[in-house]
């Protein structure tokens, strides 16, 4: 069993990304307001206006990284012989039984796992660093090439092994008897009520 994590340089990027978003959106809506109240001068309001736009996309921006490092914190991709386990945050952990894949398909954001019926079931961001998606990549296709069952906690029937085969044949012939005797006679007609 082996456990991945996103890569923690991959990170700096994605807060550059909600820099930029929210910074430019900001730039932008600014520029938008004061075109919109150029002629009519600016009052005490068009600056309470801008200042709550500002705090606004602070806030937001704010609650993006915060998210984005929930994320990092809290992802984890489990790969063992039964299957592939997914666990992040604010969403439901997710186990994808080995036997369950059935293929896989490629994009620019990761693999995503295809189980019986073809259905996108499970997705393998490429956010983990490269050695480790393409070790995950490598093992997802290994299993679709030698599909093996997986049997997971096989326990014995108690009892079972103790019995010797007579027993067993003699309760059979017994059962199958006791069904002969239960069948209605050929010659005799079906009784019916009336």
């Amino acid at each position: 069993m082996k456990t991945y994590r996103l890569d923690p340089a991959k990170l700096k990027e994605q807060k550059r990304n909600v820099i930029l978003l929210y910074g430019i959106t900001l730039i932008v809506m600014m520029v938008i307001y004061y075109f919109m109240n150029r002629g009519q001068g600016f009052t005490n309001q068009s600056y309470l206006m801008l200042g709550l736009i500002v705090v606004m996309f602070v806030l937001f921006g704010w609650n993006a990284f915060k998210q984005r490092q929930a994320i990092w914190d809290q992802y984890e991709l489990t790969v063992d012989e039964s299957g592939i386990r997914q666990k992040q945050p604010k969403a439901a952990d997710v186990f994808l039984p080995r036997a369950d894949i059935t293929g896989t398909k490629e994009s620019k954001y990761g693999l995503t796992l295809m189980a019986i019926g073809g259905k996108p079931v499970l997705g393998i961001p490429k956010l983990l660093t490269g050695a480790d998606y393409e070790e995950v990549k490598a093992t997802v296709d290994a299993w679709l090439l030698d599909p093996k069952p997986v049997v997971l906690d096989v326990q014995p029937i108690e009892g079972l092994e103790d019995s010797p085969e007579e027993e067993l044949e003699a309760d059979v012939e017994a059962a199958s008897d006791e069904l002969i005797e239960d069948l209605p006679e050929e010659n005799e007609p079906p009784t019916t009520e009336a």
